[in-house]
C-alpha cells in the first residue's frame, strides 16, 4: 500500500513543482542567514578580544561552513526540482534524487546536533570571554597588547570593566611600581601589600560626551581628589559604568539563538521538500508509464517501485477508479454520437464505418500489453523507455486512425 499517495493532474504537477522551486529558495535564504551571521562575529566580535579569539573563530566558522553546505545543496535542488518535473523517466533522475535526498538529510540531522550543542557553546564562550577580560585586565599596565585590547573594547563599546566599571577598583592591578605609595592621596585609600587596590580606572572608561572633564584617576588628578568624596555622583557621571561581558555576550548569544533558529526552520523546510518532491517525482514518472504524460497520475511518498517493495496496488488498478484521459472521452464521445446519429436517421456507410473504427480498436488496444510489463517493471526501479516509445506510438497511430476514418465517413455522408 502506497503511503501519502495522491492523484495529480500534470497542472497540479506544475504547480507542485513551483513549491518545490520555492522551497529549495527559502532554504538558501536560511543558508546565507547561518553563514552570514557566523562571518560578522567572526569580523566584528573576534578581534576584540585576545587570547579566546582562535576559540571563537572556530565556532563559528564551524556554524558558517554548515550554512554554506546549506545553500550549495540546494542550489542543487533547484536543479533536482527540473529533473523530477521533466525527466522523472531516466534512471540518472532517479539515482540523483536519492543521493540529493540522502545528503539534504545527514546536513540536516548534522545541524541538528550542532544545535544541540550550540547553547552549551554559548555559556563556554560566555565563561572564555570573561577570563579574558579579567586576564587583561590584570596585565593591562604589563603587557602592551592587552592594554591595546582593553582600552579598544572599552572606548569603542563604551563600557567599562567586567561587569561594573567598580571591576577595575577592585581588581589588583595596581602596584607600587606604578604609583608613589608615599604620596599622601595613595594612603587616603586602602592598600595590600605591594598590590593596591585604588578608585582608578582607565581613560578609556571615560565618556566621549561628558561635558566636563574626567574624573577617572585620582592619582594623577590629585588636584580634583576631593570631588571622589565629596561628590561622586560628578565621578560617576564622567565615566561608562556598564560591564563591557554584556555587550560581548549579547551579540554571539543572538547569533547562536539564530543558528538555533534556522536550523530548525532548515529541518523542518527539509521535511517539506523531501515529501513535495516524492509526490513529484513519483506522480510525473508513474503518468509516464501510463502512457499519459499530461494526464493524472498517483504519486506518494513511498509506494510500489521503491527500494524493491512490492506489495500493494499496481498503476492499473489504482487508476480504475479514475475517468480516462479528456482527449480520449472526447474521441469516444465523438464516436457513440456518430453511432446513434447513424442508427436513427439510417446512414448505414457511417455505421459500417463506426464498427469498423471497433474492429480496428480490437486490434489495436487503447492500453497495449507493454503496460503490464511496465507495471512489473516498476517494482524494480527500471524504465524501458523502448517500450514506451512503442506505446505512445501505438497510441497515437489508434488516434489518427480514428479521427481519419470519421472525416472519410462524414465526407461521404455529405455527398
Amino acid at each position: 500500500m502506497a503511503v501519502g499517495m495522491f492523484i495529480l493532474s500534470h497542472k497540479q504537477r506544475r504547480n507542485l513543482c513551483l513549491l518545490f522551486l520555492a522551497m529549495n529558495i527559502l532554504q538558501i535564504i536560511l543558508g546565507c542567514g547561518m553563514t552570514g551571521s557566523s562571518l560578522y562575529i567572526i569580523i566584528a566580535v573576534s578581534p576584540i578580544l585576545h587570547s579566546q579569539r582562535s576559540e571563537i573563530n572556530f565556532a563559528f566558522v564551524v556554524t558558517g561552513l554548515y550554512g554554506t553546505h546549506v545553500i550549495f545543496h540546494w542550489i542543487v535542488g533547484i536543479k533536482i526540482c527540473e529533473k523530477c518535473f521533466r525527466q522523472a523517466h531516466k534512471k540518472s533522475t532517479s539515482n540523483l534524487f536519492l543521493l540529493w535526498s540522502c545528503l539534504g538529510t545527514n546536513t540536516v540531522l548534522n545541524l541538528l546536533i550542532v544545535s544541540h550543542f550550540a547553547r552549551k557553546m554559548n555559556k563556554q564562550l560566555s565563561r572564555s570571554i570573561k577570563q579574558s577580560i579579567v586576564t587583561g585586565m590584570s596585565q593591562y599596565l604589563r603587557e602592551n597588547i592587552w592594554k591595546e585590547t582593553i582600552d579598544t573594547l572599552q572606548y569603542k563599546n563604551e563600557c567599562c570593566g567586567i561587569d561594573s566599571y567598580e571591576d577595575w577598583h577592585e581588581m589588583k592591578w595596581l602596584t607600587k611600581y606604578h604609583v608613589d605609595v608615599k604620596s599622601e592621596t595613595v594612603k587616603q585609600f586602602k592598600g595590600d601589600g605591594d598590590i593596591l587596590t585604588l578608585p582608578v580606572t582607565p581613560w578609556s572608561c571615560c565618556k566621549v560626551d561628558f561635558p566636563m572633564q574626567c574624573l577617572h584617576d585620582p592619582i594623577q588628578q590629585a588636584q580634583y581628589a576631593h570631588i571622589w568624596v565629596d561628590e561622586p555622583t560628578i565621578v560617576v557621571n564622567s565615566i561608562n559604568t556598564k560591564g563591557c561581558l554584556d555587550n560581548l555576550k549579547r551579540p554571539i548569544g543572538s547569533v547562536t539563538n539564530v543558528f538555533i533558529f534556522l536550523s530548525s526552520m532548515v529541518f523542518i523546510s527539509h521535511l517539506i521538500i523531501f515529501i513535495i518532491s516524492r509526490i513529484l517525482y513519483t506522480s510525473t514518472r508513474n503518468a509516464i508509464l501510463l502512457e499519459d504524460p499530461e494526464g493524472k497520475a498517483p504519486g506518494w511518498i513511498f509506494g510500489r517501485g521503491d527500494c524493491g517493495y512490492a506489495g500493494g496496488k499496481t498503476l492499473l488498478e489504482i487508476m480504475e477508479s479514475y475517468p480516462p484521459a479528456e482527449e480520449h472521452e472526447k474521441i469516444e464521445d465523438f464516436v457513440e454520437g456518430s453511432e446513434n446519429v447513424a442508427q436513427k436517421d439510417g446512414f448505414e456507410e457511417l455505421n459500417n464505418t463506426v464498427i469498423t473504427i471497433k474492429e480496428f480498436e480490437r486490434k489495436v488496444p487503447t492500453r497495449p500489453p507493454q503496460i503490464e510489463k511496465r507495471n512489473e517493471v516498476l517494482t524494480k526501479g527500471q524504465f524501458p523507455s523502448e517500450g514506451i516509445k512503442e506505446t505512445k506510438k501505438s497510441k497515437e497511430l489508434l488516434k489518427n486512425e480514428k479521427m481519419k476514418m470519421l472525416k472519410q465517413a462524414t465526407s461521404d455522408t455529405k455527398k
